[in-house]
């Protein structure tokens, strides 16, 4: 036999016994990634509501005046029950024309002024919500929307929702890599994920005067954070 017709039959055999070595040598590196969740319910210690201006008249001048007064009697009734001025802002201000019709549905060619101004007050004292939608109301507010409570702070809540978050991975990992016939072995990565934000309130709130203050409840927020972790199996 000749030197070129053994040539193909070594290459083949090489092949092969090469293919055969990695199988045998490598090592295959099982994992698995689960999710865990952590929450935490905190007491909200602010609250956040847009108390909203609107007038509406034929001359632009004097609708942009009398809003300017009634938002201005609005930010001071806010800041008699003790909000301060950092905690107003301007978060909405528009005016629009409005077309008028007579009787038929026909144009008149007179328009009215729509002027719409939304102040965003962030109060730290929750308890007083209700004496200040009440006066806000009283002072001029005639929409009330986007009341929300919430934690100034929750650095502390989201590091034990963390914490939660991380341990409940663990056990989902363990309790997965036991049925599946395995052994859960070292932690090779984690990420974290979102964290949960303010739970809106939403409800009728009384616009009446001489009531007193509006009755709320704000009761717990939930903070939640998300964790994806990388276990390896053996």
């Amino acid at each position: 036999m000749t030197f070129k017709r053994l040539l193909p039959l070594f290459l083949v055999v090489s092949l092969v016994a090469s293919a055969c070595g990695a199988v045998s040598g490598g090592t295959a590196t099982r994992a698995l990634t689960v999710m865990g969740t952590g929450s935490v319910s905190v007491t909200p210690d602010i609250v956040i509501v847009s108390l909203g201006v609107q007038t509406v008249g034929p001359d632009i001048a004097r609708a942009v005046a009398q809003n300017n007064d009634a938002a201005s009697a609005v930010q001071a009734a806010a800041g008699e029950l003790g909000v301060a001025p950092e905690d107003m802002r301007t978060t909405y201000f528009y005016v629009s024309t409005q077309q008028q019709y007579d009787e038929f549905g026909n144009v008149t060619g007179e328009v009215t002024y729509w002027v719409d101004n939304t102040i965003t007050v962030t109060l730290r004292d929750t308890s007083k919500l209700g004496d200040l939608l009440e006066a806000a109301v009283d002072a001029g507010a005639n929409s009330i929307s986007g009341v929300s409570f919430s934690v100034d702070d929750p650095s502390e809540a989201e590091d034990e929702a963390r914490q939660e978050a991380v341990e409940d991975a663990r056990q989902r990992a363990e309790m997965l890599a036991t049925a599946a016939g395995a052994t859960l072995g070292e932690l090779v990565s984690i990420s974290t994920g979102g964290v949960g934000g303010p739970i809106p309130y939403y409800g009728e709130l009384g616009m009446g005067g001489g009531g007193g203050g509006v009755p709320i409840s704000p009761g717990t927020t939930e903070v939640t954070v998300q964790v994806t972790a990388v276990y390896a199996l053996r």
